[in-house]
């Protein structure tokens, strides 16, 4: 059933983010972990076998380099509130 796209999750290693993470799986697409905490996406990388890409929502450039390639993003960095505008 799945596309084998790149979908980047920013905010991978939260509550939200690793839930989207096993669906995008289940459903065939490769995600790729995003967040801005590198430690944290390192373990899940490990754990996930995925690529990480840490990035922080006000430096464009690292931004960039995380949605290189991806055929869309999943936004589930809170707090909500401030994170969907960039």
């Amino acid at each position: 059933m799945g596309s084998g796209l790149t979908v980047a999750v920013f905010g991978a290693y939260g509550h939200t983010g690793r839930f989207v993470v096993a669906q995008l799986r289940d459903r065939g697409f490769v995600p790729v972990l995003s967040g801005r905490d590198a430690d944290r996406l390192k373990t899940l990388a490990y754990e996930s076998g995925l690529e990480a890409r840490p990035a922080s929502v006000d430096d464009p450039a690292s931004l960039d380099r995380a949605l290189a390639g991806a055929a869309a993003v999943v936004n589930c960095a809170g707090p909500f509130a401030a994170t969907p505008p960039p």
